[in-house]
């Protein structure tokens, strides 16, 4: 184990904080499905209630330190590298060993999940009624088994990782990949380009509308909308973002962003994406959760003041995707990159 190293130790801390922090939320969301009653006013069913509440702040604070977890997995093997031969970024670290991918794929998932289900609890807040203790309790004992997952997946990769190899540059294996595929110029980038834009525009235009007229309908459509582009947007930022940053067409690597010669801009690029994705479909979730009295009175309020926020994050997101774009165009006199 590489417990003396202070980023490997910080994340599995994170990873374990949240984990606990579930499990005991968990508990609670498991005495709900069984006893919980809106129709009785006893003793043990005003005690439910109070747990409810307790139980609904420890999953909020796991759901920051899950959100937290992949920040710091990020950010620690951008660190580590600088001190692994071979490794420019944090490619090299996590292709240091066959866990490292794995493990950042299911922190980036478990946290959107967590990010999404603090949302619908933000809402439950503003419910004057418990209209949405079970289906809250079912997403708490889903988000325990997740978060132990991704504890697990964690450790595995953190275990196995030898600091003291020389591992891949991604410019080693990433930049011949693009270079030899005859179409990725024209091809996988262009799309993912167009399909990014088309996606950004309409996130912001239908989060907009819901916002101003919000309807279970629009809500839930503005959410969906949202999610579909995530990922052509997150395909645009390693195939068009990347190579205008470092100005080489062929380095489509996400995780030089993070770089400081380029100003981190994948930090608030992909913390931007993250948070329209999680304001977005928290709404959406939200809105089709909403079914009781109370529930539907303040899912409009609710929705309008996120809504916004996801429109600003995706509008954010953009303004900072187009920027090393401009940028180029501006010193290369309007010349392309990739002819």
């Amino acid at each position: 184990m590489n417990l003396l190293e202070p980023w490997v130790l910080l994340r599995l801390v994170a990873g374990l904080v949240a984990c606990l922090l579930f499990a005991r939320g968990a508990m609670t969301a498991q005495k709900v499905l069984r006893h919980f009653d809106l129709q009785r006013a006893t003793e043990g069913q005003l005690a439910l209630e109070k747990q409810i509440e307790l139980g609904a702040t420890f999953v909020r604070i796991a759901a920051v330190v899950q959100v937290l977890a992949l920040v710091l997995s990020a950010l620690g093997a951008d660190r580590m590298s600088r001190g692994v031969r071979g490794a420019m970024c944090a490619y090299g670290v996590f292709g240091a060993n066959e866990w490292g991918f794995r493990s950042l794929a299911v922190t980036g998932g478990v946290a959107l999940c967590a990010g999404v289900l603090a949302q619908v609890y933000a809402f439950d807040a503003r419910v004057r009624a418990l209209d949405l203790a079970r289906p809250l309790a079912v997403m708490t004992l889903a988000m325990f088994p997740l978060s132990l997952m991704d504890l697990a997946f964690a450790t595995e990769f953190l275990g196995k990782l030898d600091l003291t190899v020389v591992a891949s540059c991604c410019s080693v294996q990433l930049d011949p990949i693009a270079a030899s595929g005859e179409g990725f110029a024209s091809g996988p980038r262009v799309l993912a380009t167009v399909l990014a834009a088309i996606g950004t525009a309409l996130s912001i235009a239908v989060a907009l509308l819901a916002a101003r007229s919000p309807t279970k309908a629009r809500i839930t459509l503005a959410g969906v909308v949202t999610l579909v582009s995530l990922p052509a947007a997150i395909a645009a930022s390693v195939l068009e973002v990347a190579p205008h940053a470092f100005e080489v067409p062929h380095h489509v690597c996400p995780f030089c962003l993070l770089r400081s010669d380029v100003l981190a801009i994948g930090y608030p690029l992909y913390g931007a994406l993250f948070l329209a994705t999680t304001w977005s479909v928290g709404a959406g979730v939200s809105a089709v959760l909403a079914r009781g009295g109370a529930a539907r009175e303040a899912l409009a309020p609710f929705a309008r003041v996120v809504l916004r926020r996801g429109a600003l994050a995706w509008a954010l997101a953009l303004l900072i995707a187009i920027a090393p774009i401009a940028r180029f165009a501006l010193v290369s006199g309007g010349a392309s990159l990739f002819h």
